[in-house]
């Protein structure tokens, strides 16, 4: 039997600009997207036994076959090398589903990357990036171990440089997860009736410019074209926003397409009793199963699903 023991961080989207739809039917994005110090824990084994590939999970929710992308993963590797043996898949999850934090792409890539380690790296990490963008838009970025440019329909990821992981390096967040689920799918076909959403590319380009030069501050580059759309079903969430504006908390913002939000914390942090009276905010806008979470970005790590993590109480 071989084994890995793998970490699969959640991701926040710190720019989410959609630029327009593509002839292919998917959208064009600029997006920077930052893993987390905050994520799901990964058994990866491969069985000399014969039998069917199998994923486990301490989730109830999460389907176990094949329209896992986990399980997605497995089959599509097994195409290209046709490894013999059998996978077994044991998944600790944490990240919430149809939350905007990419669990399900983060895993998919986790285990692109734990087969293909376990495999004595056939394939290199470009090959494993053409693999992941099979299985979905969001999966190449994981596998850079880095905070990164997303363009495309998702799929062409390329490494902050230096200035800009120095600007992420070290930030705190509050990350807000409350009870809800936001369909992706639902939110992309939501822009027909939201054209206004649409970013002009050569506005998202210039942003990313001034970012990487350091020459506007991660507070003011913040930006989610999916906010409006949303919102204006999900009210809550915009109700949370509009009420954390009236604490010294930081900026707010959705991830992704959501349900998820995040607080970017000032470097000084926030004191106790503005802690405390954002938490019974939060708590009257969504009720007792709001979780929150203090994490950290994390612009940089030496290898992907290797980040060395801390533990993480929630509030």
């Amino acid at each position: 039997m071989k084994a890995i023991q793998l970490f699969s961080p959640a991701k926040i989207n710190l720019f989410l600009g959609v630029i327009g739809l593509r002839d292919d039917g998917f959208h064009e994005l600029r997006s920077l997207a930052c893993p987390l110090d905050f994520g799901d824990h990964i058994s990866l084994e491969i069985h000399l036994e014969s039998g069917a590939d199998l994923l486990k999970c301490d989730f109830p929710e999460l389907p176990l076959d094949q329209s896992n992308l986990i399980l997605q993963a497995v089959s599509l590797l097994r195409s290209k090398l046709s490894f013999p043996g059998r996978v077994i898949v044991d998944l600790k999850k944490v990240i919430p589903m149809g939350a905007g934090l990419g669990g399900g792409s983060s895993n998919a890539s986790a285990v692109l990357w734990g087969l293909n380690s376990l495999l004595g790296n056939p394939l290199e990490r470009e090959a494993l990036s053409a693999l992941a963008a099979v299985l979905g838009s969001d999966c190449p970025l994981f596998l850079e171990g880095s905070a990164v440019i997303m363009r495309g329909r998702g799929d062409k990821v390329l490494p902050v440089n230096e200035s800009a992981r120095s600007l992420l390096k070290d930030r705190e967040i509050l990350l807000l997860l409350p009870d809800l689920h936001v369909s992706t799918s639902w939110a992309y076909d939501r822009f027909q009736c939201f054209n206004d959403c649409f970013v002009k590319q050569s506005v998202a380009e210039m942003l990313f410019s001034r970012f990487q030069e350091g020459n506007i501050s991660l507070e003011s580059f913040l930006f989610n074209s999916f906010e409006e759309i949303v919102f204006d079903k999900f009210t809550g969430l915009q109700a949370a926003k509009l009420l954390l504006h009236d604490f010294d908390c930081g900026p707010v913002l959705l991830s992704g397409s959501g349900s998820s939000m995040f607080i970017l914390l000032p470097k000084y942090g926030i004191n106790g009793a503005i802690e405390g009276k954002l938490f019974q905010v939060l708590e009257d806008v969504f009720g007792p199963d709001l979780k929150i979470v203090k994490v950290r970005l994390a612009p940089f790590f030496a290898e992907p699903f290797k980040l060395q993590t801390c533990s993480h109480d929630y509030y």
